[in-house]
């Protein structure tokens, strides 16, 4: 199980004092577990968050170890991409918790190997409810039953693992062939960043997340 080492953080000291030292500020909190406010090294998270998303169970260590979290929250400043603030959701052992989970494409869709169409991602995410245990880093979405313009795969098209609930409805599409026009050919690349998608990101000039729940 992936690690993050977690500080315990002194309200004392100011957020912009903490990033200045390369801590991020961050809150652990959960349905068993007293709202505490914590800091994580800013390198470091990065390179679990990684490894990890918005999906996978961080086990802490530490001067807070051995709890199983999962990354509820990120704030990150929509200039300058430094991280603001993070919430940790501390889950319980053999309990069922909420996640959201990524979708991954693969194999190869006839429909637009032969250029019937174009491939709509339309929801790349999904929310379950599963033990820690149980929680799947992703969930595979074959699209080479996609063969013709229109074709789709919905969620309840997808086999999910045992012990794993779907908590949205089964009859949302998640990726479908759709015809190509030409306003379209011209691609526009998308922005690259090393890590997941960050979530949360503030337009404002210092904004922040809310430091506790």
């Amino acid at each position: 199980m992936t690690e993050l080492k977690v500080l315990k953080r002194d309200l004392k000291e100011s957020n912009e004092m903490l990033r200045s030292k390369g801590l991020v500020p961050a809150v652990m909190y959960g349905p068993e577990f007293e709202s505490t406010p914590i800091m994580v090294d800013d390198i470091e998270f990065r390179k679990v968050y990684r490894q990890t998303g918005k999906s996978s169970i961080i086990n802490t260590v530490g001067e807070i170890k051995g709890e199983m979290v999962i990354v509820q929250d990120v704030s990150v400043h929509v200039v300058s991409g430094e991280l603001l603030h993070i919430d940790f959701k501390v889950t319980e052992k053999g309990k069922k918790t909420e996640v959201t989970i990524p979708f991954k494409l693969i194999g190869e869709s006839p429909a637009v190997k032969n250029n019937l169409g174009i491939l709509n991602f339309s929801n790349d995410e999904v929310v379950i409810e599963a033990i820690p245990s149980l929680i799947p880093s992703h969930i595979d979405v074959d699209i080479s039953t996609l063969v013709a313009l229109g074709d789709g795969i919905k969620l309840s098209d997808i086999t999910f693992p045992k012990g794993v609930d779907i908590l949205e409805e089964v009859d949302l599409t998640i990726v479908s062939i759709t015809a190509i026009r030409e306003e379209e050919e011209e691609v526009v690349e998308s922005e690259e960043f090393s890590e997941p998608e960050l979530v949360n990101q503030k337009g404002k000039e210092e904004s922040e997340a809310p430091e506790e729940k």
